[in-house]
């Protein structure tokens, strides 16, 4: 079967949904994503979706958007996920994916690629790994959820 790699389109987000609850199930049993194929569609401004895609539907995706570096002083492209459907794995659909989504991204100025990886999730590291990436682990993450961020701003000095 040929493999195509492009754009999502608005009839790929429910297929593009369905992977990212799938990838949920296996790597955090415990989280169910609230991604919903609208609000795939309708943030179409802010993230950039990649399809892998043969005759049988889509079989993974790329999702990215840019961000910007102080310390560098340059625009990049920030992985928020890169998903494979389980029985089209280790067949390079990954690398193709992220290469389209970095020239996608190259083409709007990006000059790096940032991402994180679950620290359970093994693979992933490694995979990244062999393509070049180097781990920053001086990094740590910090996330306010949405009543944190109510809570936070309605918070008096």
């Amino acid at each position: 079967m040929t493999l195509m790699i492009r754009p999502m389109r608005a009839e790929d987000a429910p297929g593009v949904v369905a992977m990212v609850h799938g990838l949920a199930r296996d790597t955090a049993p415990d989280v169910t994503p609230k991604l919903t194929a609208e609000s795939l569609v309708d943030n179409d401004d802010l993230i950039q979706v990649t399809v892998a895609e043969d005759a049988s539907g889509i079989l993974g995706a790329c999702l990215t958007l840019l961000t910007f570096s102080t310390w560098r002083g340059l625009k990049g492209l920030y992985v928020v996920d890169l998903f494979i459907d389980g029985k089209a794995r280790n067949r390079g659909i990954g690398l193709k994916l992220l290469r389209e989504a970095a020239r996608r991204g190259r083409a709007r100025g990006a000059r790096f690629i940032k991402l994180e990886v679950l620290t359970t999730n093994d693979g992933a590291a490694r995979f990244y790994e062999r393509l070049g990436f180097a781990r920053h682990d001086e990094d740590r993450l910090f996330v306010l959820e949405d009543e944190q961020v109510t809570a936070f701003l309605e918070e008096r000095e």
